[in-house]
């Protein structure tokens, strides 16, 4: 086998590589009659999107040679990664899962979606589903979330393909509610960064990962426990601090990011998160 490519820049903690981990582990497990349905869920910004793509990088490249054991007409996606429309029903799932898949939406495929769906990631050698921000379609309206934990149960019963479905800490507690779903899935959580050690690691890892003047100085105590103060130890607030203290620096003609810069991009950003 050949090896994994190059990562482009992404989260390199070791929280958020388990979670890639445990999500490509399934994917290995192949096609069941009871499928797992991973439930990855944190705070907006800790990285569920950056951790859907690397799981869907690695697993396309594990399982790229696939594609010679389908049937000439079957389009291969070893995972599909899909955010669902807003206003969400069973249909509209569906569809977009269709979509991905490749299949002409015309208007006769509304009465068969579903089937088309599971029988298409058979046919495909599809290894795992994705679906992003699945907290907006579980925290709908009454008859929407019942039609979307419907759908849920349909690509868990008929299906056989693993799932991951990322979203808000809400989207864990919808699932738990639901006796048959919460058996059959595994809950990933993803939590905010404490002060401290943990966070200057982070803190370290996201500054080396752009490349900033002398990364290591953002964990010293003074610059962590300011981007802490104004992140609340999620990840992308880190990130985006970080990035804003370095335009703010790049507009005055500095490559070297200086507290007054971080100071200035939390004003602009007008996030405050201190306790």
């Amino acid at each position: 086998m050949s090896l994994l490519p190059p990562s482009p820049f992404w989260i390199g903690f070791d929280e958020a590589r388990q979670a890639v981990e445990t999500i490509v582990d399934i994917a290995r497990d192949g096609p069941e009659e009871r499928p797992t349905c991973i439930i990855l869920v944190g705070k907006s910004g800790m990285g569920k999107t950056s951790i859907l793509r690397e799981a869907q990088r690695r697993i396309s490249h594990e399982f790229s040679g696939d594609r010679a054991k389908l049937a000439a007409d079957a389009r291969h996606i070893p995972m599909l990664r899909v955010v669902i429309p807003s206003n969400p029903t069973s249909i509209k799932i569906n569809l977009a899962l269709l979509w991905k898949q490749g299949w002409p939406i015309t208007n006769a495929i509304h009465r068969t979606a579903d089937f088309k769906v599971v029988d298409l990631l058979r046919e495909q050698g599809t290894r795992m589903v994705a679906i992003d921000n699945i907290h907006a379609t579980l925290t709908a309206s009454g008859r929407a979330r019942n039609d979307t934990l419907n759908a849920m149960r349909f690509l868990m019963s008929e299906g056989t393909t693993p799932m991951v479905l990322a979203g808000l800490d809400k989207a864990a507690d919808v699932f738990g509610e639901d006796e048959e779903l919460a058996q059959r899935s595994i809950i990933v959580r993803l939590r905010p960064w404490e002060p401290g050690a943990s966070s200057q690691r982070i803190i370290r890892e996201l500054a080396k990962g752009m490349r900033l003047a002398e990364p290591e100085r953002f964990a010293e105590p003074r610059y962590a426990e300011f981007l802490y103060r104004h992140s609340g130890g999620i990840t992308g607030e880190f990130k985006r601090l970080l990035h804003f203290g370095s335009k703010v620096a790049a507009n005055e003609g500095r490559a070297r990011v200086e507290f007054r810069d971080l100071e200035r991009a939390a004003q602009r950003l007008l996030r405050n998160f201190a306790v």
